[in-house]
């Protein structure tokens, strides 16, 4: 029987060559990854399950801006600061809730939101004066079917006063308002009940409404809102 013998071809040599080499690799795919987490970790501005958090330092307001719009979804209008100016400024919480928050902290005294469904789109802001911005489009995403029974109160404006805050935040014939200051309003007549209590209380309220099945939500002075106004009754499609 004859017998053959073969040599190794990987010598210890080599071995601690290929050793070395792995672990090369694997410090260089562990860099990566830490540089690509460390990338994202650097974002001043994340929005993820309904939370945003915001890590501004020395940021300049368009950047923030654009951040707002390309991890958020949320465009700011309206906003009067120079382009070079920066903010450093830090915030968790609830995105309906750090926007607020943010828009304190930039010294926005009159604004609406704009929601299509439950996300928030569009921050308008304005000031105490008459505003030159325009109003963003809206986002007709409610059902166009009424059904004729099931209707609920709500409070439709018939008309703005002019000069009042109203006119100035944009308020529209039509617009059905469905809350004030957090207290749902079911008729004319509460309205005009909570506006009068709420003067005495607070400086700053906020309106919801309904306009062409778009929700809008307004912060502005307590007080006189400069609307005329009925109580109609509505589908819940149409306030949704």
């Amino acid at each position: 029987m004859l017998l053959i013998k073969i040599s190794p071809m990987i010598n210890k040599h080599s071995l601690i060559f290929i050793s070395r080499t792995g672990i090369i690799v694997l410090l260089f795919l562990f860099f990566m990854a830490f540089q690509s987490i460390a990338n994202t970790e650097l974002l001043p501005v994340t929005c993820e399950n309904d939370t945003l958090i915001c890590t501004a330092d020395e940021l300049l307001i368009s950047e923030l801006e654009n951040l707002l719009l390309q991890e958020c979804g949320i465009r700011i209008i309206g906003l009067k600061a120079p382009e070079d100016q920066r903010i450093t400024y830090k915030s968790s919480g609830p995105i309906l809730v750090s926007i607020k928050r943010l828009l304190r902290f930039l010294n926005a005294e009159s604004y609406v939101f704009e929601f299509n469904g439950d996300q928030l789109t569009h921050v308008l802001i304005y000031s105490r004066g008459k505003t030159q911005y325009r109003r963003p489009g809206h986002y007709s995403h409610f059902s166009q079917s009424k059904s004729a029974g099931n209707k609920v109160n709500a409070v439709k404006v018939l008309d703005i006063v002019s000069g009042s805050q109203a006119e100035v935040h944009g308020f529209q014939k039509n617009d059905i308002i469905v809350e004030y200051d957090s207290v749902p309003i079911k008729s004319a007549s509460q309205l005009v009940s909570v506006v009068k209590k709420k003067k005495k209380e607070k400086q700053r309220v906020e309106l919801v409404l309904f306009r062409d099945g778009s929700r809008y939500s307004y912060v502005l002075d307590s007080g006189l809102i400069g609307v005329r106004i009925q109580t109609v009754r509505v589908s819940p499609d149409e306030i949704r």
